[in-house]
């Protein structure tokens, strides 16, 4: 079984900077912990690049996947409960048997906009206006990210290999972690 690196990195930036240093990326992401004194708010993470993300507007579902070797998108469209859609897809990219850690090794992040009430709740009255245009989700699944760990002052790359089709390459591993060494020895 292919186990994921986790890497640690000396590394000048913050996760503020990085973010700046990733500016023209696709799907750049940062969780940022605000209480350092809190043993809850000890990590913060960047992702960027995910290999797929998943837009839904209304029951028209977006899935997008990408390929980092040939610099490809390739969209699909289906119809249907975007809560469904979205459970199928993180069932397939479930990382099982795995270390316990504290922090996440990749996963899925983004926004779940309130319309997304209709597809649990469809007997509440529907009154709201798509003035912004936006998707009432927009979500990226990552398999790779950056930890920040506040209380030890350490940095470290994570990659799991995961790709668009559910597959774990150690070819992909080593292509996400030279790609975050290489922005994290950039000064910021």
């Amino acid at each position: 079984m292919m186990r994921p690196l986790i890497q640690e990195i000396l590394t000048t930036h913050t996760p503020e900077s990085l973010v700046e240093q990733l500016r023209g990326e696709r799907g750049v992401v940062l969780l940022r912990s605000a209480l350092f004194d809190s043993p809850q708010a000890r990590y913060s993470f960047v992702a960027a690049r995910p290999f797929l993300t998943f837009r839904s507007f209304g029951s028209r579902c977006e899935v997008t996947s990408s390929d980092s070797q040939l610099s490809t998108l390739n969209s699909q469209f289906q119809f249907g409960n975007p809560w469904h859609v979205l459970d199928a897809l993180m069932s397939r990219y479930e990382l099982l048997d795995e270390i316990d850690l504290p922090f996440p090794l990749g996963g899925c992040f983004g926004y779940w906009g309130y319309d997304l009430k209709n597809f649990t709740e469809p007997k509440l009255p529907r009154r709201a206006v798509n003035d912004l245009e936006l998707p009432d989700c927009h979500v990226g699944f990552y398999d790779s990210l950056v930890v920040f760990d506040h209380r030890l002052g350490k940095t470290c790359i994570v990659s799991t290999g995961l790709g668009a089709d559910g597959s774990r390459r150690e070819e992909r591993v080593r292509e996400q972690a030279e790609f975050w060494s290489a922005v994290l020895t950039d000064e910021p």
